[in-house]
């Protein structure tokens, strides 16, 4: 930290420059802020040692001024160390986080070493700030003290993430919490941040408190809850530097810190946790093993127990009379513990003990297990079972419950017996606490089919469920009527009977009688020669019985029983008219029904005790008329039409009407109807329809036919036109015979059309479209071209010769007779020739003709112009000097003391047109060379004409002798085929000069070998060595001055044991075995076995010319020794800059 400029007076200033050195030195030594437990009744326990899901959002929460009667704490996620558990304040609901949930506040840091940020300049990668919400700026850079931007927030988001500090599962649980922050940098806008962890507010000028929470609603007393430990960074800018940030010291207040401090610079953040799943939160701790037992500590920390249904962890029921508490495990697989928790009045405690099955565990025991003096009463304790899953860290529970008394049960779903029906088996019963949901029913008499008018006794034996028992004054209901007897047995079960009395033989169902198919007659009633009404005595279309059904199988099943007929519709009348409909009853008279149980057949009529019932029967239709039509198609000629003539109507049939259909339904023609006579107005398709009346038994009758009144033709004559260009305006010609009064419109694009008939006189093909159109004729769309052809012209260049470097004549041309038409005329023309440089037969083209009319206007395109070229001539102008010369030489490599000849010289003078010539007199500096020296040497070649001299350069290479170099190891070597040993060759040529490497006089790649220092060293790779065929081949070293051959060979591979090979893969022999000149090699690179060739990196101990530089420690000691006091010194200076 640094000394800050400010406002106060000079003593302030140096007061809160000590207390920002304070915030850097570990606080002293201190008791933890506490929480004491409340003292209880004796009771239940204290809030700090268990709490509800409703406590954990109420309880703790702090007042106005940021203290709080009762604090609690929770053990949640893991300290940067990944082992240790991190505790946190419980700060009651965030009403800004939707459902339940607490905010929890770390109560000592979660990791340590943590700056605000690396470096205290600003920012402007807007990507650092893109989450962070503003709700008008936009933001282009911002301070190093800006939250939303720093390593503090990023690391924050880290942890929330990181398994190391919490599991997937407890990740799960953590809310994200919107935060409002300042940006000082940007006229101290606000913006808000949504993280899962995020540092506390602070206020520099109100610095006895924080802030947490949505829109900063949980106030905190620094006094309260920090009055000891380190100080931790909070989220908020100091508006008087970019560079500072504010943080919190315990037991102190509000105080500033540069963002790259790094002095301890703890982390202590806030969260919200999602409670929706939690059940409770307590301080007890579960038997890992047998049983566990002790008083709870005020400091404890509380563990959140989640809702553990689902996880069949077991059960746990308890009787407060006898104090036994019934424990049974579950299927899980995880270690299980019951755990009971009590308060005696001054202390919290607990018990617990791990669960393997079935046990019952009495508060005596706890008591004892306890030492404590009074009796233990389970209703005021929590009773509950729980499992850890080590993979979430999460612990869940399931609560204990009460043995409840059942003092009534309902039994339903037992059938009433019927007579000849099997009895039913099973009831149901779904009476809170009864485990038999579906228990058997026995009968009395133990009949298996139920008679007819027999009394039953049904027997239902129910058991209890775990926690539960039948009352000694227990009720039953079966299907909702009191029992007849309840009977509770001695092994707790309970008995239940019910007496039952079947019914005399039902009849099930009856069959109505017999009715014309389809509920239709089939004869006329009420007309002349036909029966009055379909229910008189000698009709035969309406049944004269009905077939009743009975129930069970007992013989007879079935009967037919005589009914009566009457008419029930329209008081009785009957309506003979065709297809109408008509009511009939049907009756089964009581008396006949004295014998059965006919109350659930259906038509049963209790009022008369008769079975009846109602039958619809339809007329039978009228007689059909025919009536037939035809479409029909006609052609418009403006004169009206008898539609008549288009139906054929039969006798019988009643009057006819003839109408046209209308709307939806209709015609698209257009016109009226007057009787049969047919007017149209507009041609399209008319639906004629002729309607008939009923007559008597005829039915009536209709028939619609369509008539296609189709457009007329209009008749006419069109005419293209040709010419060849000539200046004047040329149109088609449009002629209509019939009929009169048509309209003519031109257009030129088939869009846009009007009464002018365009004209044109330039050449092409022009496309006139037309249309004519009249009211009821179809309208005519083509169209015809005028076409234009283009004039032909010829114009000739005419030949030139002229010397290089001058221009064409461009005037030289001329046009064909009878080219252009009067008042056209050539207004430009290009002449270009073929070439600027010499020429015998070059060309002059013509381009860029443009021809235009008397008015000025371009006229070109109407013209087929034919362009012919004329020779050109250019030659050489003699009075040129030459541009440069070429001088060429055949040899230009020598050794040292060679003579310099100059015989294949040869000297060639270039021109600026483009002419050369071979040239003997010419000059060099032959005789100032000197060849005895090796280098390059400046032969200058030198050729005068025309006052102008001009030079050539030829570099001339004098080599001095080449070096000799020899194969110092390798040499003959043997490869045998199919086999992936190498072949390594040494020369004692510098590996700096290294060049290439030949076999079989051919330079090889350099990825078929691998190039060594010391001297120079050359390993043939195996997959190059099978590439080779059996015999011998020539190797070669090149270095820059020189180079050595040797040979090796390949053979063909007879067996696999070939004898010894040194590590390269050679075979062993006087040349290369590396054992056989030890006396050149260094005893400190001598190997320590026999096998001097096995080493791990493939290097060779031979004695080699030295080609590097040799390094030498001491030089790099002393260099390093300076280069660290310079640092010092650096770093000595930085930190007095610091300092001032």
């Amino acid at each position: 930290m640094r000394r800050l400029k400010h406002n106060f007076k000079k003593g302030m200033a140096f007061v809160l420059s000590l207390a920002m050195v304070a915030g850097l030195v570990p606080a002293m030594s201190g008791g933890a802020n506490t929480v004491q437990a409340a003292t209880g009744s004796g009771t239940e326990p204290s809030v700090t040692a268990y709490a509800t899901k409703a406590q954990l959002m109420t309880a703790f929460t702090p007042d106005a001024n940021g203290t709080a009667t009762t604090k609690g704490k929770l053990v949640f996620g893991k300290k940067s160390d990944g082992t240790t558990a991190q505790e946190w304040y419980i700060l009651g609901k965030d009403e800004g986080v939707s459902g339940d949930n607490t905010i929890i506040f770390a109560a000592n840091p979660i990791a340590t070493g943590q700056k605000f940020n690396s470096d205290i300049s600003n920012k402007n990668d807007e990507n650092l700030w893109s989450d962070c919400v503003y709700s008008e700026a936009t933001i282009t850079e911002v301070y190093a003290n800006h939250y939303g931007a720093s390593e503090l927030r990023d690391t924050l988001q880290g942890m929330a993430t990181n398994t190391s500090y919490f599991t997937s599962a407890e990740q799960g649980l953590m809310n994200a919490t919107t935060v409002t922050t300042k940006d000082t940098k940007n006229s101290s806008v606000t913006y808000t941040t949504t993280d899962k962890l995020y540092a506390l507010q602070g206020d520099y000028d109100n610095d006895q408190y924080l802030w947490a929470g949505t829109d900063d609603s949980t106030v905190l007393a620094m006094s309260s809850y920090l009055r000891n430990g380190e100080w931790f960074w909070l989220r908020s800018p100091y508006g008087g530097s970019g560079d500072f940030a504010l943080c919190a010291d315990r037991g102190y207040y509000v105080i500033l810190g540069r963002v790259d401090i790094d002095s301890g610079s703890p982390v202590q953040p806030a969260s919200n946790l999602d409670l929706s799943s939690v059940l409770f939160a307590s301080a007890a701790t579960a038997a890992s093993s047998d049983t566990k037992s002790e008083k709870i500590t005020d400091s404890a920390a509380m563990t959140l127990r989640l809702d553990g249904t689902g996880k069949d962890i077991g059960t746990v029921t308890y009787n407060t009379t006898t104090g036994d508490i019934k424990v049974v495990k579950g299927t899980t697989s995880q270690t299980v513990a019951l755990v009971v928790q009590g308060n005696d009045g001054t202390n919290d405690w607990y018990y617990s003990k791990q669960i393997t099955g079935t046990e019952t565990i009495n508060a005596s025991d706890i008591k004892s297990a306890l030492s404590l003096t009074s009796d233990i009463d389970l209703s005021a304790c929590k009773i509950w079972l729980e499992t850890t899953d080590s993979t979430s860290n999460l612990t869940y529970a399931v609560n204990a419950t009460d043995i409840i008394s059942i003092t009534s049960v309902a039994i339903t779903d037992i059938d009433i017996p019927v007579s000849n029906t099997a009895l039913d088996t099973e009831a149901s019963c779904t009476t809170e606490g009864v485990k038999s949901t579906t228990p058997q029913i026995t009968w009395t008499p133990s009949d298996t089919t139920a008679g007819y008018n027999k009394s039953y006794t049904a027997s239902v034996t129910l058991t209890a469920d775990t926690g539960y028992e039948f009352a000694d004054n227990v009720t039953a209901t079966v299907s909702g009527n009191t029992a007849t007897s309840v009977t509770k047995n001695a092994d707790g079960t309970l008995t239940v009977t019910k007496e039952f009395t079947t019914d005399k033989r039902k009849i099930e169902s009856v069959a109505a009688p017999t009715v014309p198919e389809n509920n239709t007659f089939t004869a006329y009633y009420g007309y002349d020669g036909y029966d009055t009404t379909p229910i008189s005595g000698t009709n035969t279309e309406l049944g004269k019985t009905a077939t009743v059904t009975f129930e069970g199988t007992t013989s007879p099943t079935t009967e037919d029983m005589a009914v009566t007929w009457t008419i029930e519709s329209d008081g009785g009348v009957y309506d003979k008219t065709p297809e109408a409909e008509n009511t009939f009853r049907w009756t089964i008279p009581e008396s006949a029904l004295t014998n059965y149980n006919a109350a659930d057949c259906q038509g049963y009529d209790i009022s008369t005790g008769n079975i009846t019932g109602t039958i619809t029967v339809k007329n039978k239709a009228a007689t059909p008329v025919a009536i037939t039509g035809t479409d029909s198609s006609i052609v418009y000629t403006g004169a009206t039409v008898d539609v008549s003539q288009y139906f054929s109507i039969d006798n019988n049939a009643g009057a006819a009407t003839y109408t046209l259909v209308t709307g939806t339904n209709g015609g698209t023609g257009e016109g009226t109807l007057s009787d049969t006579t047919l007017t149209v107005t507009h041609t399209g398709t008319f639906k004629i329809k002729v309607s008939t009346a009923a007559n008597g038994i005829f039915a009536a009758g209709e028939k619609t036919v369509t008539l296609t009144v189709d457009n007329g033709t209009i008749l006419y004559t069109a005419t293209d036109y040709s010419t060849t260009y000539d200046g004047q305006p040329h149109s088609i010609s449009v002629s209509v015979t019939n009929p009169e009064g048509t309209d003519v419109t031109y257009s030129t694009d088939g869009v846009t059309y009007g009464s002018d008939n365009p004209s044109f006189s330039n050449e092409g093909t022009h496309t006139v479209y037309y249309r004519i159109t009249k009211d009821n004729y179809t309208t005519v769309e083509a169209s015809k071209t005028v076409t234009i052809n283009k004039k032909p012209v010829t114009i000739t260049a005419h030949e030139q010769d002229i010397v290089w470097g001058n221009d064409i004549n461009q005037s030289l041309y001329t046009v064909s007779e009878d080219g252009l038409i009067t008042g056209d005329s050539i207004k430009e023309i290009t002449l270009t020739p073929s070439t600027t440089a010499r020429t015998e037969n070059g060309t002059i083209s013509v381009s860029g003709v443009k021809i235009e009319n008397a008015a000025g206007a371009d006229v070109t395109a109407n013209y087929d112009i034919t362009m012919v070229n004329g020779n050109l001539k250019i030659t050489h102008d003699a009075a040129l000097a030459p541009e440069r010369i070429e001088a060429s030489k055949t040899k230009t490599t020598y050794t040292a003391g060679d003579t310099l000849n100059m015989d294949d010289l040869a000297v060639t003078a270039y021109y600026a047109d483009g002419y050369s010539e071979s040239v003997q007199d010419y000059t060099t500096n032959v005789s100032a060379i000197d060849m005895s020296a090796n280098g390059d040497k400046i032969l200058t070649v030198s050729y005068t004409k025309n006052g102008v001299t001009k030079t050539k350069d030829i570099t001339i290479k004098v080599n001095a002798a080449l070096a000799s170099y020899k194969i110092i190891s390798g040499a003959d070597s043997e490869w045998k085929q199919n086999t992936d040993e190498t072949i390594t060759i040494i020369g004692n040529g510098e590996f700096s000069k290294f060049e290439s490497v030949k076999v079989d006089g051919s330079i090889i790649d350099a990825k078929n070998y691998t190039a060594k220092e010391g001297s120079t060293i050359i390993i043939l790779k195996a997959d190059y060595l099978k590439t080779l065929s059996v015999g011998t081949h020539s190797f070669e070293i090149v270095w820059a001055d020189g180079s050595a051959v040797t040979s090796f060979k390949v053979s063909k591979n007879t067996s696999d044991n070939e004898g010894s090979k040194d590590n390269n893969g050679n075979k062993n022999n006087s040349n290369d075995n590396p054992n056989s000149n030890l006396a050149a090699v260094p005893d400190d690179k001598k190997t320590n076995g026999s096998d001097s060739g096995n080493n791990a990196d493939d290097s060779l101990q031979i004695t080699a010319p030295q080609t590097g530089d040799n390094s030498h420690p001491m030089l790099w000691v002393t260099l390093l020794a300076a280069s660290l006091a310079g640092l010092l010194a650096l770093l000595s200076v930085r930190r007095k800059k610091d300092e001032e």
